[in-house]
């Protein structure tokens, strides 16, 4: 489980940055776009429930579990924002319309992701910790299947394999970020216009690391 010497996620940090900044008009549009659609989620599905009514919470919870449905069928709009993360890193240029070559592999991409938050749910429900592994472990499978267009499983087996012989790396690099995203919020979420890009900038270098280079 120890990381290669090579992959330095100071350096990838520091190169997430750079192509934050070269390419922040592309990713932009569509950061902005994604921010607004979920300032409205929350406000019109949240912001009015009281939490001492027993009847408001649990309709809290099923707006909840319909949030984490909506969450996976667009699970394709991050797979594509972090292959727009890959192609910074392999020095191509970006354009904000690149988000839509996703569409033809999206159809498998929500099948996987599906696949996935079962696996990922049942780690949850034996201690939380294997859960969050698990979803590190699987975090390559969907840009495998269409960047490579490997097959589904074995996608999902390359992803284990790389990210379990780096799971030092994987797993501070994605702890890193996850609490980038989460302080983000304690801006109004105005930092997300940067966190998101530096997230999916970061993760697709990391995959260029794994997948392109080792």
């Amino acid at each position: 489980m120890n990381s290669s010497p090579s992959i330095s996620l100071s350096n990838i940090f520091k190169q997430a940055f750079e192509q934050t900044k070269s390419n922040f008009i592309a990713f932009l549009p569509l950061i902005v776009t994604i921010i607004l659609i979920a300032t409205y989620a929350a406000n019109t599905y949240i912001g009015e429930i009281d939490l001492s009514d027993e009847t408001a919470l649990a309709a809290l919870q099923q707006k909840a579990n319909m949030v984490t449905l909506i969450s996976v069928l667009l699970t394709p709009i991050e797979i594509g924002f972090m292959l727009m993360g890959v192609k910074a890193s392999r020095g191509l240029a970006l354009k904000a319309t690149d988000i839509f070559a996703i569409i033809p592999a999206s159809p498998k991409i929500i099948i996987l992701a599906i696949l996935s938050f079962v696996v990922v749910q049942f780690g949850m429900a034996l201690l939380i910790l294997p859960g969050l592994f698990l979803l590190a472990m699987l975090s390559m499978a969907q840009p495998l299947m269409v960047d490579y267009r490997l097959p589904m499983t074995e996608a999902v087996k390359q992803s284990v394999k790389k990210c379990y012989e780096h799971a030092g790396i994987v797993i501070q690099m994605y702890t890193i970020l996850f609490i980038l995203i989460v302080a983000s919020f304690f801006t109004f979420g105005i930092a997300l216009i940067l966190t998101i890009p530096f997230y999916v900038n970061a993760k697709g270098i990391l995959y260029c690391e794994l997948f392109d280079k080792q």
